[in-house]
């Protein structure tokens, strides 16, 4: 009969034996002492070269920015310099304007000689508009940073340029100018920054001398061409001489009252220096003071100048 129990197992059950084997483990034979500290040497070498590599990027890095940030700061004084002369070059004939405007407004003027004063005006007011085409002309070049570019040309010209710029304060003090320039002394030199020192020397010369005074333009052909500009105005004293070329120096009124800002010298000092030449200056109170330019001979000729022109 089926209970539904489950049978007792019998001789056809199962058995599994499980076996284990043994497990033997070799150790691999000790590292070398040598070899350990040479791990440890590669190890460290490798991390002094990352930290060296990673530090000269950083400087590299670092030395590009300060660079930069000095080109920015020569820009800055550039910047500052090409102000300072268009101040310069400016004001001078405003100034000469202003001066015949009153005197026409205040009637100052004789009928007679109002047609010759507005022709003294118009003549005024077109020097004016080219020094500001020579101006810009130059600042337009120099938006980079001044460059000096030299370049082979006849200082006569230059000379010229300078005196009509000045011609109409030479008249109203009544200057006696003397050249003595050979018509085919050269200069090897930037122009325009040579034309920026001529006409700041002869505004000092201007400027302190004396109602009928006179001035004198030399040059002389030597190892190198040698230009003097000689007033005989109130002249400098020996504290007044050794700032003169410095940012400490304090400007004084003129003859007649002008008024000088001190940058004009400190520019002249450091075109010279750009343009390989030398500048000197002789003074002594109510005598007189004399500048001397030293630069590099040109190789030019009129007809050249005439065909560069």
């Amino acid at each position: 009969m089926d209970s539904g129990e489950p049978e007792p197992p019998g001789d056809h059950s199962f058995y599994a034996d499980y076996i284990y084997a043994a497990v033997v483990w070799y150790l691999a034979p000790p590292v070398p002492v040598e070899r350990v500290w040479w791990n440890v040497a590669v190890a460290l070498l490798f991390v002094v070269v990352a930290l060296s590599f990673f530090k000269y990027i950083q400087a590299d890095y670092q030395q590009e920015i300060e660079q930069q940030r000095q080109a920015l700061v020569s820009m800055n004084k550039d910047k500052e310099k090409l102000f300072s002369i268009v101040a310069h070059d400016i004001r001078s004939p405003l100034a000469t304007l202003e001066s015949l405007l009153d005197m026409f407004r205040k009637g100052q003027y004789p009928r007679e000689d109002m047609e010759e004063a507005a022709d003294v005006l118009h003549k005024k007011v077109s020097q004016l508009g080219v020094t500001l085409d020579n101006v810009l002309r130059w600042s337009t070049r120099s938006m980079k940073g001044i460059q000096t570019r030299p370049r082979h040309f006849l200082l006569a010209p230059v000379v010229t340029e300078v005196l009509h710029f000045f011609e109409l304060i030479i008249q109203q003090k009544q200057i006696t100018v003397e050249l003595q320039i050979p018509v085919t002394t050269a200069l090897y030199a930037d122009r325009d920054q040579v034309s920026v020192i001529l006409r700041n020397l002869f505004s000092n010369a201007l400027k302190f001398s004396y109602t009928g005074g006179q001035i004198e333009v030399m040059a002389v052909i030597a190892e190198d061409v040698v230009i003097t500009i000689t007033d005989h105005g109130v002249g400098m004293s020996p504290q007044q001489l050794s700032t003169l070329f410095t940012s400490h120096q304090h400007p004084k009124y003129g003859t007649d009252g002008e008024r000088g800002t001190g940058l004009g010298l400190l520019l002249c000092g450091e075109f010279a220096a750009q343009n390989g030449g030398t500048i000197k200056v002789a003074s002594l109170p109510e005598s007189g003071t004399s500048f001397t330019l030293h630069f590099a001979k040109g190789d030019f000729s009129p007809e050249d100048e005439a065909a560069f022109n």
